[in-house]
């Protein structure tokens, strides 16, 4: 597939991005917040209150995108916007550095402006898809994107892994050069995408204000609801991308309640990345030949394999078997977490109006992409009534298959009923 220098650049923000999601949203994070900053806390408490925070900036994440996403597309300002939320998330990035022991509703604090930035600036990326790539070469950029990205995420990884091997002494000012080198390498790689991607005028476009995104948010919401395909992917979406974010973001945590060693996970997690890097483009070169809904299927699939492990590893008191079982059900998310995120952007992007995609991708991040609400909520209930995260894993199986199943009932405007099912 040959690429434009605009779509090359579009990827790049995909790697910058990767390395805040890899280095603090999956790992550095919460292992500071449970090392350090959650010092004196029950460790099961700590969990949930970190998986009520991820929600809560879900949430959040969830109402910025659609009322500013219809801004900026009435105003043809999606990158004006994204650049917003990149400089405040690269500045809550670096003041996590000011947090330490014993600080921790500050350091919440600082990484839920954090994550709502990444969030809701990745609906605004997202929405420069139309920008870059016809919509039936939507399903190969978006896969390449996201496989990219694992690139993009290991390389600042590695280094932040090496400099936190050799800093065992010092491990409070390992977590800070980490949380330093995510900033610039996020920031750094952001710039081709501002610099050469040219974002597509919409037609007839109406300058207006945040107040008025309102009133246009509304209008956006009765035009959702006429595009019956799209609004019903949407609720699908919720039901199976919400555990796939909550996997990704309650995996440290849990790991820690668990007994796995740090720098075992640490290895694990980087063994991930290059594992999803060529299953990513596989997932983007199956749905050519396959359909991009059948792929997403196997995703789904495998996601429920892995909620039923996790939750298993609550009734095992072997702490190899333990081990064991985290290990097959990491493997199982590196295989195909690149492949349902990429695969549902492309398949929404068939569904959209190209001349309105800010404001319905702000939609899509209300209704999962990115944003991670129902999960985490599930986790911390879980982790009061029956002191153990696993098991609110283990309950999102049944989203996971509600989601596939109304999933069934989506048409795409070139697609012939029997490719809807399995």
């Amino acid at each position: 597939m040959h690429l434009t220098r605009a779509q090359l650049s579009w990827i790049s923000y995909d790697m910058a991005n990767a390395g805040f999601a890899l280095i603090v949203r999956t790992v550095y994070a919460p292992l500071f917040f449970k090392q350090y900053s959650a010092v004196g806390m029950n460790e099961t408490f700590a969990t949930g209150i970190w998986g009520y925070v991820s929600a809560g900036a879900g949430l959040a994440a969830g109402i910025l995108a659609p009322w500013l996403g219809s801004v900026a597309d009435a105003n043809s300002e999606r990158k004006r916007y994204l650049s917003l939320f990149l400089c405040l998330g690269l500045a809550a990035t670096i003041g996590l550095c000011f947090t330490g022991r014993g600080d921790a509703y500050i350091m919440l604090a600082i990484y839920f402006i954090a994550l709502v930035s990444y969030m809701a600036g990745n609906s605004f990326y997202d929405a420069l898809l139309p920008s870059v790539s016809t919509r039936g070469g939507s399903d190969k950029l978006s896969s390449l994107a996201y496989a990219w990205g694992y690139i993009g995420g290991v390389i600042p990884f590695l280094i932040c892994l090496a400099i936190s091997l050799s800093m065992k002494d010092s491990p409070v000012e390992a977590f800070r050069f980490a949380f330093i080198t995510t900033a610039l390498w996020w920031g750094v790689l952001s710039l081709p995408l501002f610099r050469l991607v040219r974002e597509r005028k919409r037609k007839n476009s109406l300058k207006i204000n945040p107040f008025d995104g309102f009133r246009q948010l509304y209008r956006t919401a009765c035009e959702v609801k006429k595009h019956r395909n799209a609004l019903l992917f949407l609720v699908a979406y919720f039901l199976y991308i919400d555990g796939v974010g909550t996997i990704l973001l309650m995996a440290t945590p849990i790991s820690v309640d668990i007994g796995i060693p740090a720098n075992y996970l640490l290895l694990t997690i980087l063994a991930l990345q290059f594992l999803a890097f060529p299953f990513t483009i596989l997932y983007g070169k199956l749905s050519h030949r396959f359909g991009a809904r059948k792929m997403l299927y196997v995703a789904i699939g495998v996601y429920v394999v892995i909620a039923l492990l996790v939750g298993l590893i609550a009734y095992i008191d072997d702490p190899g078997a333990k081990r064991g079982v985290f290990i097959f059900a990491a493997f199982l998310i590196g295989t195909s977490q690149g492949g349902i995120q990429s695969l549902s952007r492309s398949f929404f992007m068939r569904l959209i109006p190209a001349s309105q995609a800010a404001e319905f991708f702000g939609f899509y991040n209300i209704f999962g992409k990115f944003t991670t609400v129902l999960g985490p909520v599930l986790v911390g209930v879980s982790g009061w009534l029956f002191n153990s995260s696993e098991l609110g894993i283990a309950l999102l199986a049944v989203p996971f298959l509600l989601g596939a199943t109304l999933l069934a009932k989506v048409k795409l405007p070139t697609e012939p009923k029997e490719l809807r099912h399995v």
